[in-house]
């Protein structure tokens, strides 16, 4: 069978990482996230913890040791984000896997065995998720969400002419509190499932 990729957008607090995880595993396949910025530290001998600090967000270029280097290899966010897309198009060329963040629904947007998926929340849902998960009051986890939304907001838009939750591209959209976290991924095992013939 051909390999297959899923590829995850997520608004912060919707649980959208838990669920990808939890697919992947029931699906058998390799799951893909964070991991990808060790990888790719090891791939171009970058520090490890100035790729963390730029993993999905803009890194501003007083504190960006590339940004103003005159090399053509960009900044760090533009060397992340090449090194990371060509990751992303080796692993999918070669195993079936659920790959979370890192605009991966862009970098794979021509490939016909991929499904993107965007996973949201209500505002209220992720506020009490993101205070019980970080253990923070209702204030601070406002702030918070209202922080890594408009994060991952802008880092999409610096790559993409596209938004960063819209349905353009994605093949579903899905409210993960409608269901819950379990019986959403056995939703979007069964949408695999039929898609790819599993």
């Amino acid at each position: 069978m051909k390999n297959y990729t899923v590829t995850i957008g997520r608004t912060f607090g919707s649980r959208g990482r838990e669920i990808g995880e939890l697919l992947a595993k029931e699906l058998g396949i390799a799951f893909y996230d964070k991991n990808l910025i060790v990888m790719a530290a090891k791939e171009s001998g970058m520090d490890i913890e100035l790729l963390e600090s730029a993993d999905e967000k803009i890194l501003s270029r007083f504190v960006d040791p590339y940004a103003l280097a005159s090399s053509l290899d960009g900044s760090t966010n533009d060397r992340l984000y090449r090194i990371q897309s060509e990751i992303i198009r080796s692993i999918s060329s070669r195993e079936s896997c659920v790959i979370v963040g890192r605009q991966a629904d862009k970098v794979l947007a021509n490939r016909d065995n991929c499904t993107h998926i965007f996973i949201y929340a209500p505002y209220e849902k992720r506020v009490e998720t993101v205070m019980e998960r970080h253990s923070l009051t209702e204030g601070e986890a406002k702030r918070l969400i209202r922080r890594m939304d408009k994060t991952r907001r802008n880092y999409y838009s610096y790559f993409s002419d596209g938004e960063w939750d819209s349905k353009d591209g994605r093949h579903l959209m899905i409210d993960s509190s409608y269901l819950g976290v379990e019986k959403t991924v056995r939703y979007l095992r069964e949408l695999i499932a039929l898609k790819y013939d599993l």
